[in-house]
């Protein structure tokens, strides 16, 4: 049944304390939020059973039951049911329960005892998503068919990607080629042709560019389609690319192929000359493994055509082997992504690491490098370093200090890399330890606060009162202190009941309220408890 003008849900109360979900049935205003019918259940093993029965859109369920526990039933809806929402309802308020929750996929985490308010808010989210998941289903056709229209834009992306050396996993490299339907597969033995458009053609404006760029690439298709299977697209300089191989299956003659595509590419070149006028330059590369080879074909090929000054004819070259090397290489792993800057922003330290030892590796293998290659990975790495230093609003010689910063004298790439390896080192030591003494500073703004509210101290309060999040408090105050802040409140608490019974003539009750306990037979027992003795037969033994 489509739910589109009106959303009608059901819902499922969870809890093995049966008051709970009946009350919560009662009180709580489910119509207003399209929440036609409640079921209830009192155990995980009975949610499971009505679940299977009745169209359940929302499960709201406590963590804490006996056998079947919110968690696994969780986890179990997730498995069966992947549409139904769940909202866990618990009297826990420790981080790990919520990350656990999240794990499995839970869509809010809400306290005991519950707020209303924020059951509102939970609900309205929760259907919020479910709207949104309703709305993805409907319009699935749409989706395909935006995706048919963009089907050569990606086509051209991937391509640009590639033939800028760009690597994917091979099982996500084939998933985009069959999802994209280029057929192409991996280890394919294939031809790389660059086309520039000359001079006759440029005169023009942009718009007119793009017509004859789809006029050469038709006249390209009929003339080496026959034979060959294509996939094209454009690179940086406005270059049309090819990707080219044979398309006969089985054994093959290697140098039968290059003819024919040789000679097809040589009446491409004449053909663009006759029917359109103009002249196109061309490059054919020597053949190569797809996809390992793409981005070397593509470099020699733009080589070929940067030391070519085109003409209104344009010219034809074919690349029969590979391009000798040259003694002076562009450092490309220096500028990949992730940047050297990027890796620091993101606290990413080994990785920094492991893109200076890439550089080590890359300068070992070179015929030869000089002192611009030192002074170029120089400059990049303490360009990072400064930008990574100011974004924390400090000086990078503040926190680094000057004798390091200052060592400008390398003889090798390799004394450059273990120079940025220690500043690496100085660096993350010096902004963990700032960032362990402003989580202690926190620490203890929550003790004072405690201290000064020891009546109306629990976590949320605690929260509030530093503006930070319950869960994020919980964790932070545990992982500097050692105990839970509820714990760290209890002591407090109970160290206070000590010296009013120590040093007051306070009733018992007194104490209680001063504490905060409205109950005196509650502190009574928390005290008895914590000692093994009542406040009374505590005063008694002084």
């Amino acid at each position: 049944m489509k739910r589109r003008e009106k959303l009608i849900l059901q819902i499922l109360l969870v809890d093995d304390e049966q008051y709970v979900v009946d009350d919560l049935e009662l009180a709580f205003p489910w119509q207003d939020f399209g929440i036609e019918k409640v079921y209830k259940a009192y155990s995980g093993a009975q949610a499971i059973q009505m679940i299977g029965q009745y169209p359940v859109d929302i499960v709201i369920t406590d963590i804490a039951m006996p056998g079947m526990s919110g968690l696994e039933l969780v986890k179990q809806v997730r498995k069966t049911h992947r549409r139904i929402k769940c909202i866990l309802l618990t009297g826990y308020a420790e981080f790990e329960y919520a990350r656990e929750a999240l794990q499995y996929g839970v869509a809010e985490y809400l306290v005991k005892p519950l707020d209303h308010q924020k059951l509102r808010a939970a609900l309205e989210s929760t259907i919020k998503t479910i709207k949104k998941e309703i709305d993805r289903t409907a319009s699935y056709e749409q989706a395909m068919l935006a995706f048919r229209e963009h089907l050569p834009a990606l086509k051209d992306k991937l391509l640009a990607e590639l033939i800028q050396g760009k690597s994917y996993p091979q099982e996500r490299l084939k998933d985009k080629l069959s999802g994209y339907q280029i057929d192409f597969q991996l280890n394919d033995r294939v031809f790389l042709i660059l086309i520039r458009l000359e001079e006759h053609f440029t005169n023009f404006g942009p718009d007119s560019q793009l017509l004859f760029e789809y006029a050469v690439t038709n006249i390209a298709c009929e003339l080496l389609g026959p034979g060959f299977e294509l996939w094209h697209g454009r690179d940086a300089y406005e270059n049309l690319v090819f990707i080219v191989k044979s398309s006969e299956t089985g054994a093959v003659d290697p140098d039968k192929i290059l003819k024919q595509l040789t000679h097809n590419t040589h009446q491409l070149h004449s053909s663009v000359n006759e029917y359109l006028n103009g002249g196109i330059s061309v490059i054919l590369s020597y053949p190569g493994e797809f996809p390992l080879d793409i981005r070397a074909m593509y470099e020699d090929s733009q080589s070929a055509l940067r030391q070519q000054v085109g003409n209104d004819q344009g010219y034809f070259i074919s690349l029969t082997d590979k391009q000798k090397s040259s003694p002076v290489q562009p450092l490309k792993d220096l500028y990949a992504s992730p940047t050297l800057m990027h890796l620091l922003e993101t606290g990413q330290w080994q990785g920094y690491k492991e893109r200076l030892q890439q550089l080590r590796e890359f300068s070992n293998n070179l015929p030869s490098y000089n002192e611009e290659y030192i002074e170029e990975i120089r400059t990049m790495i303490l360009g990072s370093f400064h930008y990574i230093a100011h974004k924390n609003h400090s000086l990078l010689s503040d926190l680094v200090g000057r004798e390091l910063l200052d060592k400008t004298l390398f003889r090798s790439v390799s004394q450059l890399v273990s120079w940025g390896e220690a500043l690496v080192d100085t660096l993350q030591g010096k902004l963990e330890r700032d960032t362990q003494n402003n989580r202690m500073g926190i620490v203890k703004e929550m003790q004072s606060c405690i201290a000064s509210n020891l009546a109306e101290a629990s976590q949320q309060f605690v929260a509030d009162a530093v503006s930070l999040h319950p869960a994020y408090v919980s964790r932070l105050f545990k992982q500097v202190s050692g105990i839970s802040i509820s714990e760290y409140i209890l002591n407090r608490k109970m160290e206070q009941a000590v010296a009013s019974l120590r040093n007051s003539e306070l009733k018992i009750y007194e104490i209680s309220e001063q504490l905060g306990y409205a109950n005196s037979q509650y502190f009574i027992k928390v005290f008895k408890e914590q000692f093994g003795m009542t406040p009374q037969d505590y005063r008694g033994k002084l």
